[in-house]
């Protein structure tokens, strides 16, 4: 995978530039026997304040580079204005489905007493960790929305009640 960035203030010539740097690119990749798929070349402007005119007329071997308002790199989604709101979205839906196995493994009828916090460190945990790089950047909404994640799952290890307060099942889980 391949990553440019070009940061700017001000749009101005930004075009110009960065055309120019995939055509030095291309000649690079040429003299290296090597070629870049146009069809999953993409481009992303992150801006607070997108714009339509934002969309950059860029173009390598002569053929436009589709301009998208997300994109997923190494596993992580990023939206435009770098909010994370999708990538969140998708964490909680991938973590609520394996939520469900915990739920129903925790039932006494299966008999599984010991170890469901590795269960837990497996099937959520490691869907929580991968986001790790990007948590600092999320909002407080977004953090609380896998705050949510982590107390239900709690719950559901310990046999807690749905209505048992988060700083209780904080001291629960540490206990």
């Amino acid at each position: 995978d391949l990553v440019t960035f070009f940061i700017y203030n001000k749009k101005g010539n930004l075009e110009n530039k960065i055309n120019k740097y995939t055509n030095q690119l291309e000649l690079w990749l040429i003299k290296w026997k090597m070629k870049i798929s146009i069809e999953k070349s993409c481009s992303v402007v992150f801006s607070r304040y997108k714009k339509e005119s934002d969309n950059l007329n860029l173009k390598i071997y002569g053929n436009k580079i589709v301009s998208q308002k997300e994109i997923k790199f190494l596993g992580i989604k990023f939206d435009s204005k770098l909010n994370f709101n999708i990538l969140v979205d998708e964490i909680k839906e991938r973590c609520n489905k394996r939520l469900n196995i915990i739920k129903i493994l925790s039932n006494k009828k299966w008999g599984l007493n010991q170890n469901k916090g590795n269960l837990y460190k497996s099937l959520v945990g490691s869907i929580l960790d991968y986001s790790f790089p990007c948590l600092n950047s999320f909002s407080e909404n977004n953090t609380r929305k896998l705050q949510a994640i982590q107390n239900t799952a709690v719950r559901s290890i310990l046999k807690l009640k749905y209505d048992t307060p988060s700083n209780i099942v904080h001291h629960e889980a540490f206990n």
